[in-house]
C-alpha cells in the first residue's frame, strides 16, 4: 500500500478520534476504545506494518540527527515516525481526559489542552500538568 495513502487514512482516523474524545457526552465510555483500539491496535498496527515494510530499505539509525534524517528519507520510516506521534498523542489525550475527570476539571476547560496535545504533544502535556496543579491548589484553598 502507498505510504501517502496510509498517511491520509491514519490522519483521518486520528482526527475523528480526537473529535469523538472532545465532543462525546460520556467520555469515560469512549476513552478505552480510543486508547486500546485506535491508539493501540489500529495505529500500533500501522506503525508495525510501516517498520516491517521499510526495514532494509533505508540507511540511517538513531545515533545522530544526520542518521535520523537519512532514516526518515525512506517514506515508510517517515510514516512510522508520524504514526508514532499520532498514537502517543492520542494515548496522552485520553489519559488527560480520564485524569481530568478524576480531578474534577471541567471538560470544556480541557479543550484547549487537548488541541495543544493533538498538535504539539509535549506542550499540551505540560499545559495539562500546569492546569492540574492550579486546579488542585485552588480546590485545596477553597476547602480550607
Amino acid at each position: 500500500m502507498n505510504p501517502s495513502l496510509i498517511f491520509k487514512i491514519a490522519n483521518g482516523i486520528t482526527l475523528l478520534s480526537w473529535l469523538v474524545l472532545i465532543l462525546s457526552p460520556n467520555q469515560l465510555k469512549v476513552i478505552r476504545n480510543l486508547r486500546v483500539f485506535v491508539s493501540g491496535l489500529v495505529l500500533g498496527g500501522v506503525y508495525a506494518f510501516a517498520i516491517i515494510i521499510g526495514n532494509g530499505q533505508a540507511e540511517g539509525d538513531f545515533s545522530s540527527l544526520e542518521s535520523v534524517r537519512s532514516l526518515f528519507a525512506n517514506d515508510y520510516f517517515l510514516l512510522a515516525g508520524w504514526i508514532h506521534y499520532l498514537a502517543f498523542d492520542l494515548f496522552l489525550g485520553t489519559w488527560e481526559v480520564e485524569d481530568g475527570i478524576k480531578e474534577g476539571i471541567n471538560r470544556w476547560i480541557l479543550v484547549p489542552v487537548l488541541a495543544l496535545t493533538f498538535y504539539f504533544g509535549p506542550a499540551g502535556w505540560l499545559l495539562y500538568l500546569i492546569l492540574r496543579f492550579v486546579t488542585r491548589n485552588v480546590t485545596k484553598k477553597a476547602t480550607t
